[in-house]
């Protein structure tokens, strides 16, 4: 099991990294995402290009490479895992919405159940952590 563990994380890292890189560094050229996403509906162009020019997507490509760092690292990988729960969720309602790509639906659900499997994996760490036992109310 550790060694599925090792590789999911290093897989994710590698995707986290490769997307944050892309969105920070890399020039956005619409023609060749359009190009590269044909299946996906017209509205989704028209979304990804307003988050493009409002500079939003330099921030999710920030919070994409930081998450992919912290899943390298053993002693970070569940903080990473953590972060990429609303960013994954925010991705595939993206894709639900806006695109309807039946591959991206399915690749974004994937990548939600692996972050998913690594953060039940250390569910003991985390409930100890924000579901202490309290003894007042407040």
């Amino acid at each position: 099991m550790r060694v599925a563990v090792y590789i999911i994380r290093f897989l994710l890292a590698l995707l986290f990294i490769w997307v944050g890189v892309e969105k920070l560094f890399l020039a956005y050229d619409p023609s060749v995402f359009r190009a590269n996403a044909a299946d996906c509906d017209p509205l989704f162009f028209e979304f990804y290009d307003l988050l493009q020019k409002a500079g939003y997507l330099y921030f999710v490509g920030f919070f994409q490479l930081l998450c992919g760092v912290l899943l390298v690292f053993k002693r970070t990988y569940l903080l990473g895992s953590v972060m990429l729960v609303p960013l994954v969720l925010c991705l595939l309602n993206t894709h639900i919405f806006f695109s309807k790509n039946t591959f991206y639906l399915i690749f974004d659900s994937v990548l939600l159940l692996l972050v998913l499997f690594l953060i039940v994996r250390n569910f003991s760490i985390l409930k100890e952590m924000f579901l202490r036992k309290q003894t007042t109310l407040i």
